[in-house]
């Protein structure tokens, strides 16, 4: 039996809002410090990708630039391809956490602590192993739909904070994958599964933009995985684990008091 929160005032969600506000703008200063780091690890960068690619035909995973070439006749597949990269991102994860936040902030923290983790890891391995993405990989047979198709962020000024060197893991990969965890974790509407399609075409759509490798993908993926089972069982995200978490007078208390709520 858990013990019963008091009702949450005004002020008390205007300060869990800064608070989170205040958390997420921190790592993006982060991260945009981190960028800085790799600024100067292109030559780094491009024979780490070469290694990705001889790792990734040696285990015999299929060619990204066969893909790509395969659709290349398709615009209007690779220009929507483009504009999910673009938007799906950062604007896909923020309604997601805006809509975690407001509608279960219970168990928000668990949300929050798996992103913030999952980033982290993410900008310590950017900067540890500076990767070039299949489209800044000279005569990897790969172009940059972006900007032969478009749209581009990066002519669109939209991603000039992005790490151009930093393929591995694939943070869209990664968030889209943790959205997905977080959806089906919160809701219980019957279309929830439905969810599932967006790591599923992120994973799709980032190949085939040559914007990143499998490899990165699956790196991403067992970022995620890992964080969330350390966090998604988080006291203030599980509240059956809240409850073994009080006191054992607390909890003889609030059983005394609900047995006699009933008689």
């Amino acid at each position: 039996m858990m013990l019963q929160r008091p009702a949450r005032t005004t002020r008390d969600r205007a300060r869990d809002l800064a608070v989170n506000v205040g958390v997420f703008a921190l790592m993006w200063v982060a991260y945009s410090l981190g960028r800085r780091l790799t600024l100067d690890a292109e030559t780094v960068a491009i024979e780490n990708a070469r290694r990705i690619l001889d790792i990734q035909a040696a285990i015999g995973l299929p060619s990204e630039s066969d893909i790509q070439s395969s659709i290349l006749g398709r615009s209007g597949l690779i220009k929507f391809a483009n504009l999910y990269y673009l938007l799906a991102h950062f604007p896909g994860t923020f309604a997601f956490m805006v809509w975690a936040w407001w509608r279960h902030r219970e168990r928000f923290a668990g949300v929050r602590s798996s992103l913030l983790a999952v980033t982290a890891a993410g900008l310590v391995l950017h900067i540890a192993f500076p990767l070039a993405p299949p489209r800044l990989l000279p005569g990897g047979g790969f172009i940059d739909t972006g900007a032969i198709f478009g749209p581009n962020p990066y002519d669109l000024g939209i991603a000039e904070a992005a790490n151009q060197l930093a393929a591995m893991p694939s943070l869209h990969v990664g968030w889209s994958l943790l959205v997905a965890l977080g959806v089906l974790g919160l809701s219980e509407h019957r279309w929830r599964w439905l969810v599932l399609l967006h790591p599923f075409i992120t994973t799709t759509v980032v190949v085939i933009t040559a914007n990143h490798y499998w490899l990165d993908g699956l790196a991403a993926a067992v970022l995620v995985i890992v964080a969330w089972k350390a966090f998604s069982r988080d006291p203030r995200w599980d509240p059956n684990l809240q409850e073994l978490r009080q006191p054992r007078a607390e909890r003889v208390v609030a059983a005394r008091t609900e047995l006699v709520d009933h008689l």
